[in-house]
């Protein structure tokens, strides 16, 4: 429900700012939306009270979506979720699909005004920690950020790498449990604007 209520919020800031703004002219200026994939390495403990686990590393998918607004031709602004998923078999020896998450407001700042140019990109937000085909599953959540850097190849199309973080938990029985994961992404990402 919590989750619901920030992505209408965020939606409504965005359409907001977007109002009166061109969408899909070729330019970086204006309504922005970008769909990517790619592959990954998540590296990640668990803990449960003061027990932590080995560290485990899985490579996976890795998916992005982006939707905002470019405040100028070198800045945008938007919100993203970054999701890294990967098999991994649980303590019943049942092998899971995990979706590590992050969602939250990001920013790209183009080095140059036109396309080719090299760019940072980051965000703040929150992560996620679930398993999104198994039934009864809770979705674990918790503190996220990412950073990065990208090249934009041609107008629309990036090459993006970067470095997502989070640290979500959850509570059962009154027994604090998390993970803390960081995953590297390289993804190719279609940015419509």
């Amino acid at each position: 429900m919590r989750k619901s209520i920030v992505f209408i919020l965020v939606a409504c800031f965005i359409v907001g700012l977007t109002s009166g703004v061109s969408a899909f002219d070729g330019k970086r200026k204006g309504f922005i939306l970008g769909l990517g994939a790619g592959l990954g390495l998540t590296s990640y403990t668990q803990s449960v009270g003061t027990l932590t686990s080995d560290r485990e590393n899985s490579f996976g998918l890795q998916t992005d979506f982006k939707i905002g607004l470019g405040t100028s031709e070198v800045f945008q602004i938007y919100w993203q979720s970054k999701v890294s998923w990967f098999g991994l078999d649980n303590a019943l020896g049942n092998n899971v699909t995990i979706a590590h998450g992050f969602g939250g407001i990001g920013f790209t700042y183009f080095l140059q005004p036109t396309p080719q140019s090299a760019y940072l990109t980051g965000g703040l937000g929150y992560s996620t920690w679930t398993t999104p085909f198994e039934s009864n599953s809770d979705t674990w959540i918790g503190f996220g950020l990412t950073v990065g850097a990208g090249y934009e190849l041609s107008s629309h199309l990036n090459l993006e790498g970067t470095l997502m973080f989070g640290k979500p938990t959850n509570d059962i029985m009154g027994i604090d449990i998390s993970t803390t994961g960081m995953t590297i992404r390289a993804t190719i990402i279609y940015m419509g604007y």
